[in-house]
């Protein structure tokens, strides 16, 4: 077996909304061996992992998969269904996976949910490995290895608790949330309305503020200039300062680092000179300032601010053990270490205690080691603090806490002025109200760990990153800013351009991603076919943008997924057959879910836009939470009819030919279509159904009818507008139009508007992207020679997996056997420049010159050196 291809799908995709794994698998051999015809096959795989007799599969019922390998199945399923066990075994909690079978033999194309991609790769990568380990005779496999390296794959490269938790809260509040980078920090919002978390530092969280926080003295100045109780103290920078502070503090006490965090470096209770004076020579901290602070007998308590109110409350109990009789404090310490709910730093919800010179610190005030072995049921504390991060637990009493402690907790906050804060407090009983004599705050923490609210030792879990997320954006719309995405087969980037004109006004700035580019409102940023999710996400993050108008092709989605999760409208202009055959999407069924899915991550409170003269468009309807809006080049469409009665709204030409809408039951006309130039004197059909889309789009964002007049007045199919979009020129008299239609529909379409305008012999220059099936290679150029008196056939620069002449050769034949057009000049010219140049040649003034491109930089070579001058300027533009 051979893995031919891996992708990561990150955002919703043709087979799941959640992040999958799409993997392209060859069988080799095995295609010829289902599971049924390998001895031993089905007993070694279930002794090796038991847990897939559990497995429902397509027959719904536990068992349904056994039932499914005895009586065969191949060996891409097989691997599916091991991967998504093993990651579930790894703590992973994973359910769905889906294997398409390829129209070529032995390729299968493998998805399953993963919610880490360097786990969810392995966790294939482990079940190919088992299978082939059965496949050469082992009776069975231990799985104990992988599943191990795929939950530390899993936990290394996931987000932390904390982080974690805030991206849960932003997600089930449906604000865009994304990780940017490795390590934790968010981007939550899009465009100008963005903003970040980093752990759970916000970008509302003053630098200033955790600066002071990070002193610790500076701390204890500004609480206690607001009057809020923290210990006496003085700071100290020697082993003789140290113990003079000591004396003038006195005993007991507390010694830690001035800037210092998570606890490290903390010794509490140190009861005498004897103590601190072992403490100062085994301390391990190259921090060479501390503070030494009286020690307050009491509870260590956790009170987490968010924006001036508190949240969360915990007690904070120091890591133990309770000593067996039998084994040493070390190996008591390693046996809790291998609790599943402890993990390397903040990975899990609860920090492995650690071995070092601080637990042997503490331990020696007690007289003990970590070699010393305690009597049964003894309790032994281990570290002196209570920090998570050192292996301290939680106990939730958010609901305990006095009003006058939550008040001083949340002054605390705004003294030092953080936004986010943990607010360090200790005091015989937090239900009790403040005393001022026996309670003090020790601490107050720029970016706290939120961990311990969410997952308590005992008591109720609290959703401390709600709390922050909540705080960051009241409604998901202030967070997103609008996104308009537009599918189909053809006419997408047309109506984008179009849908950008007719929304940009004064201090609105709109970005745009289509096949020629990426666009943060008149300033190009990108070029070339930005169509994707890459290119998506340089809009969506980009702080200057208010809305974006994004194309979304096939491509994209097949490679990477959505770069959204939700768009406020969707588009779908038409659904014809185009690169099948590629990507595992292999008949027209594919296609069409596959451009559904735009309509299905419509918001609830969204327009779906969908066109109604296109029957498998229509259909989407029934897919989408938005409120659907269809258009049509037909007034007596009656998908428009019975959607207007129902009160929807609806754009259509109507009987004289006006662009038209109803809304709400009420007619209203905007303009005739032949004075729009777009439309190119009403003769682009095409054009006027990417018009009624754009217009519809640009509507249901509040564009007012008589702004939509003006702007539609103003938009061109020119080379500034609508660049390669039936961009038409005068040149020494003869005509030259300029179209980028590379597919059949698209063709049709081109030639349909040519024939209004044509003066003449026509001249086409045309290639075929070497990713469309033969059939439809042959049909474009079919398609080609009716149109046209010569024919130029030429090559693209990318040959899309074909070999050179292979398109160009096929494309030629199929001209000269199209009946009735075979005595027509044809020829191969492969370079485009050349090929421009050639029906420059042959053409005599009158006649019109077709050019498809492929890329439109040639074209504009081309107007240099035929005009003598870079950049021309059409003299004449229809």
């Amino acid at each position: 077996m051979k893995m031919h291809r891996v992708r990561y799908l990150k955002g919703p995709n043709y087979f799941s909304y959640k992040p999958t794994m799409w993997i392209e698998l060859d069988l080799e051999e095995l295609e010829f061996s289902p599971s049924n015809e390998l001895p031993g096959f089905t007993e070694a795989l279930l002794g090796t992992i038991p847990s897939l007799k559990d497995h429902t599969c397509s027959l719904g019922y536990p068992g349904g998969f056994v039932e499914r390998l005895e009586k065969g199945t191949w060996m891409g399923h097989i691997l599916e269904h091991m991967a998504l066990e093993l990651q579930y075994l790894a703590g992973i909690k994973v359910r769905r996976g889906k294997t398409l079978t390829s129209n070529k033999k032995g390729i299968y194309y493998v998805t399953y949910d993963c919610r880490e991609s360097k786990s969810g790769l392995y966790a294939f990568e482990a079940a190919k490995d088992i299978v082939e380990k059965i496949l050469t005779g082992a009776k069975s496999v231990d799985a104990g290895p992988y599943i191990e390296k795929i939950e530390d794959l899993y936990y290394t490269n996931k987000l932390g608790p904390s982080t974690e938790a805030i991206y849960n809260a932003a997600f089930a509040k449906q604000i865009p949330v994304e990780r940017v980078g490795k390590d934790s920090l968010l981007r939550l919002g899009t465009g100008s309305k963005q903003k970040f978390v980093q752990a759970t530092i916000t970008s509302q969280t003053s630098f200033m503020a955790v600066e002071n926080s990070c002193d610790k003295q500076m701390t204890k100045t500004l609480l206690a200039g607001a009057g809020i109780p923290v210990p006496e103290g003085e700071t100290a920078s020697s082993a003789e300062e140290v113990f003079e502070a000591a004396d003038r503090v006195g005993f007991p006490l507390v010694i830690k680092p001035l800037n210092g965090n998570q606890g490290r470096g903390v010794y509490t209770n140190i009861k005498s000179r004897e103590e601190l004076f072992n403490i100062i020579h085994c301390m391990d901290t190259p921090e060479n300032n501390f503070i030494v602070e009286r020690y307050y007998e009491g509870h260590d308590y956790r009170l987490l601010v968010v924006d001036g109110e508190l949240i969360a409350a915990s007690m904070r109990l120091a890591p133990f053990v309770i000593g067996n009789g039998q084994d040493s404090i070390k190996a008591l310490i390693e046996k809790e270490n291998k609790n599943p709910l402890r993990g390397d730093g903040h990975e899990k919800p609860m920090s492995k205690i650690p071995i070092n010179a601080i637990v042997s610190c503490h331990l020696e005030k007690s007289g003990l080691t970590l070699d010393s072995i305690p009597e049964p049921g003894k309790i032994v504390q281990v570290v002196g603090n209570a920090n998570l991060s050192t292996g301290g637990q939680a106990i939730d009493v958010t609901d305990e806490v006095h009003p006058t402690i939550r008040d001083v907790a949340v002054t605390a906050a705004k003294a030092i002025g953080l936004d986010v804060a943990g607010v360090d407090f200790i005091c015989p009983d937090i239900s009790a109200q403040l005393d001022r004599k026996k309670a003090t705050i020790v601490e107050v923490n720029a970016a706290p760990g939120i961990r311990m609210h969410h997952y308590p030792a005992k008591g109720k879990p609290r959703d401390v990153g709600k709390a922050i997320v909540d705080y960051l954006f009241k409604t998901r719309e202030d967070a997103s800013i609008p996104i308009i995405s537009v599918t189909g087969t053809n006419g997408k980037t047309t109506t984008t351009r179009m849908i950008k004109h007719f929304l940009e006004r004064d201090g609105y700035t709109v970005g745009m991603t289509n096949s020629d580019g990426v666009y943060v409102g008149n300033e190009t940023i990108d070029e070339g076919d930005c169509s994707g999710p890459i290119s998506a996400r340089k809009i969506l993050s980009n702080p200057n943008v208010h809305a974006a108008v994004l194309e979304t092709a096939r491509g994209g989605i097949l490679r990477e997924g959505l770069a959204f999760r939700q768009c406020d409208v969707g588009i779908v202009t038409n659904v014809s057959e185009d690169h099948l055959g590629l990507e595992g999407i292999e008949d027209f069924g594919q296609l069409v879910k596959l451009k559904r899915l735009i309509p299905e991550v419509v918001m609830e409170n969204g327009h779906c836009i969908l066109n109604a003269d296109d029957p498998e468009v229509v259909q989407m309807a029934e897919h989408t939470r938005g409120k659907v809006i269809f258009t049509s080049l037909f007034y007596t469409n009656h998908h428009i009819r019975e959607a207007a009665e129902k009160g929807w709204t609806v754009w259509f030409l109507d009987e004289d030919n006006w662009i038209s809408c109803i809304e709400d039951g009420n007619p209203k006309r905007l303009l005739p279509a032949r004075d729009i130039p777009v439309t190119i004197e009403g003769k682009a059909r095409h054009n006027i159904s990417n018009l009624l889309q754009a217009l519809a789009a640009a509507h249901s964002q509040g564009v007012p009818f008589e702004v939509l007049k003006e702007k539609a007045l103003t938009f061109s199919p020119n080379s500034e507008q609508s660049k390669g979009r039936f961009n038409t020129y005068e040149v020494e008299g003869r005509k030259i139009i300029v179209d980028y239609a590379h597919n059949i529909a698209g063709l049709n379409a081109f030639f349909d508007t040519v024939r209004h305008f044509k003066t003449g012999s026509a001249i086409t220059v045309i290639s075929s992207p070497g990713d469309r099936q033969d059939h439809e290679i042959r049909e474009m150029a079919k398609i080609a020679i009716r149109n046209s008196d010569r024919l130029i056939i030429r090559e693209d620069e990318d040959l899309r997996g074909r070999g050179p002449y292979e398109t160009a050769n096929m494309m030629h034949a199929a001209a000269l056997k199209e009946k009735g057009y075979s005595g027509k000049q044809i020829s191969i010219i492969p370079q485009e420049l050349k090929a421009y140049q050639e029906a420059w040649n042959l053409s005599a003034e009158g006649d019109t010159l077709l050019f498809l491109y492929e890329k439109h930089s040639v074209v504009n070579e081309f107007f240099s050196l035929v005009s003598g001058r870079k950049n021309v300027v059409a003299r004449k533009i229809i």
